[in-house]
């Protein structure tokens, strides 16, 4: 078999990886720019609300307002990382024990988001009864609508739901692909997989409210067409990964610059893309309209392949040591970022004249001072809660 990278050893600063696993740096900073997205989505619509929202927006601007496209990047790049064992099993290399599997998975979420759940559910609780709240969103029953609401504590926990169900799913990847009988089970496996997404989005199939809809559209059958992309990366990654590179750098207009061109147009085109997305406002952008996220996977799916494989001369704007310092605190700016930001900016509203609404200067210095807070924070609940159990993590299954 073929791996579409050389195995590199794993940094010092990138804790949980495998002494015998690839660890691939350029993913790290993925990692950075995804949280980045999410982050200035999120930091842009708390600045603007409830002020009116445009909805049109800038090219230039088209990144942060597009909606969820950062938590695409998180979904892709997952499916990309977690599949490889899985694609290395079908094809006869080492077995992937499952019970080292969700014990890795166990030990990368849980922590970190068992206390948060905790502290949010103890921030929100008016009476001791309320304490009880916490309990389906320890079982990832959030992503089944069987929860209350704990704004703004609980707002990007459906995302989490979500990664636990295509934990659970993923192990199916290797026993479709092992065999002859399971890759066409695996094919029928997609095909009705592709007529009920397509009946979901078409309106043919409908749940029986509003929520419950919004449920299955946030579930990992909602964002399956991510994942599958991710997957896919991650397969010619794998197999051709070294010959694609090898064919790259034999061309000497890409090593010039060609391949950066390409990779512009290719960010160029994501752009004006998420432009026409933020053009369905907000309402028909969280309804049956989430057809979007199936270009936007792709897009993004191969933006990792470029990183990886092309011979770019500006690869340090994607992957520097500042995006992975991000990516390794992504988690904890994730899982954090929302509920410090929302409070503290109604705590400093208190104090602002109405007339100072939306982006000015004294808001972006305001913002730019709370992000630091909130940087330095997620560094604290990385280094105590994360990193522990990451060490844990790393040695599970050697």
């Amino acid at each position: 078999m073929r791996v579409g990278a050389p195995a590199l050893a794993p940094s010092a600063a990138a804790v949980g990886i495998r002494s015998r696993s690839a660890f691939v740096p350029e993913l790290e900073s993925v990692r950075g720019i995804a949280i980045l997205l999410v982050f200035a989505f999120h930091v842009d619509s708390y600045v603007r609300f409830p002020f009116a929202v445009q909805p049109t927006t800038p090219l230039a601007l088209a990144f942060v307002r597009a909606g969820h496209t950062g938590v695409d990047l998180f979904f892709v790049l997952s499916a990309f990382l977690l599949s490889r064992p899985f694609l290395v099993d079908a094809a006869g290399g080492r077995r992937v024990v499952l019970r080292d599997y969700f014990g890795r998975r166990a030990l990368r979420i849980l922590p970190l988001y068992y206390t948060a759940v905790v502290v949010g559910t103890m921030a929100s609780a008016e009476h001791l009864r309320d304490l009880g709240h916490a309990l389906p969103y320890l079982a990832f029953l959030n992503g089944f609508g069987l929860q209350t609401d704990m704004n703004p504590y609980s707002s990007l926990w459906w995302s989490l739901a979500t990664e636990a169900q295509f934990y659970l799913l993923l192990p199916l990847l290797a026993i479709f692909l092992r065999t002859r009988r399971g890759r066409w089970a695996g094919v029928a496996f997609l095909v009705v997989y592709a007529a009920a997404y397509t009946a979901v989005i078409r309106g043919d199939l409908r749940m029986p409210s509003i929520g419950s809809q919004m449920y299955l559209l946030e579930s990992v059958f909602g964002r399956g067409p991510l994942f599958l992309w991710g997957i896919l990366a991650a397969a010619v990654h794998l197999h051709f990964g070294d010959r694609i590179r090898a064919s790259l750098l034999g061309h000497a207009w890409l090593r010039r610059g060609g391949a950066d061109a390409a990779v512009l147009l290719l960010l160029l085109a994501n752009a004006v893309f998420l432009q026409w997305v933020v053009s369905l406002g907000t309402l028909r952008l969280h309804s049956a309209t989430l057809y979007w996220h199936i270009p936007n996977g792709a897009l993004w799916a191969a933006f990792v392949l470029c990183l990886l494989l092309a011979p770019l001369r500006t690869k340090r704007v994607f992957s520097n040591p500042v995006l992975g310092w991000l990516g390794i605190l992504s988690y904890s700016i994730y899982i954090i970022h929302s509920p410090f930001m929302q409070k503290a900016l109604l705590v400093i509203r208190r104090s602002w004249p109405r007339s100072s609404a939306g982006w000015t200067l004294k808001t972006a210095l305001v913002i730019t001072l709370l992000t630091v807070a909130c940087v330095s924070f997620s560094a604290l609940t990385y280094r105590f809660i994360e990193r522990p159990f990451l060490v844990r993590k790393s040695r599970l299954g050697t």
